[in-house]
């Protein structure tokens, strides 16, 4: 519902935002205000409905003692597994992010993202805005005498033990994995600098064609082009009208040239040496895959 009507999650801006600005079209300080927001709008848009489940009355019984279980499990890693697990969710987040935007219609924009986001959740891995509710309704329901408990976290480790690690492993997966992983499979950034992000910086505007250029797809039609001419050049016969080749001194007195001696074989190479040679950044991309 939150990519469909438009709204702005922060896991998602980690990755659209940076992905703007490496192909030129967003500068920096937007993208840092896109994302900075986006975190605080997220926690203040938590902690609101936290506060009006617990005006509904609904934070009660089963679900308040589920929510202090669950800030238990969530406060009681250290920084770096909550800061892995961040990385996780956020990879497949985007991946729904990037899937969604393939189909034009919502039962395709459903499927899209019901499979990575029902990944991570059955994973366990950490999303700040999915915590960024349930952390505050848990401290909620701990004020309650009834649900009341020694050493239950309070918004000091709510903060530096989950919510900010949680934010710094999604803000990775979102900027390092999947948006420069992106652009340099399919994008500028295999040209370092990209020439869509010197523009920006330089505050140029750069030419735009109706039709979108993908680096990788622009450099496996050069090798394609290459290869077909090389193979075209092999083919050709040797240059020279038959009244030339009878002027050449060694041209034999019967008149029938002698044959060419055989080219020496060429060594012939594996295939997947081939393979590996043809494919563009396939290793990288099995990797993200």
């Amino acid at each position: 519902f939150i990519l469909l009507s438009g709204c702005i999650l922060y896991t998602g801006a980690t990755f659209t935002c940076p992905s703007a600005w490496i192909e030129g079209k967003a500068n920096i300080k937007s993208v840092i205000a896109v994302i900075s927001v986006a975190w605080i709008g997220n926690i203040v848009g938590g902690f609101g409905f936290a506060l009006l489940t617990e005006a509904c009355g609904l934070n009660e019984g089963g679900v308040a003692r589920l929510v202090i279980k669950v800030l238990k499990k969530k406060t009681g890693e250290n920084f770096g597994v909550i800061f892995l697990r961040g990385i996780g969710c956020n990879w497949l987040v985007c991946m729904a992010v990037f899937l969604q935007t393939l189909s034009n219609d919502m039962s395709g924009k459903y499927v899209g993202i019901f499979f990575p986001i029902s990944c991570f959740v059955a994973c366990g891995f950490e999303h700040y805005p999915a915590n960024a509710y349930a952390l505050p309704l848990a401290w909620l329901a701990g004020l309650k005498d009834e649900y009341k408990e020694d050493g239950l976290a309070g918004w000091d480790k709510i903060l530096g033990l989950n919510l900010i690690p949680c934010s710094l492993g999604n803000l990775f997966a979102g900027v390092i994995i999947m948006s420069c992983g992106f652009s340099y499979f399919y994008g500028t950034l295999r040209t370092c600098p990209p020439p869509a992000m010197t523009a920006a910086m330089r505050g140029q505007e750069q030419e735009e064609s109706e039709i979108p250029r993908l680096a990788a797809v622009e450099e496996y039609m050069k090798q394609i082009l290459a290869q077909q001419e090389m193979m075209r050049s092999q083919q050709r016969p040797a240059a020279g009208s038959p009244e030339d080749l009878a002027q050449r001194p060694d041209f034999p007195e019967g008149g029938n040239p002698a044959p060419a001696p055989a080219a020496p074989a060429a060594a012939v190479q594996p295939p997947y040496f081939q393979a590996a040679l043809q494919n563009n950044g396939g290793f990288a991309r099995t990797v993200s895959c």
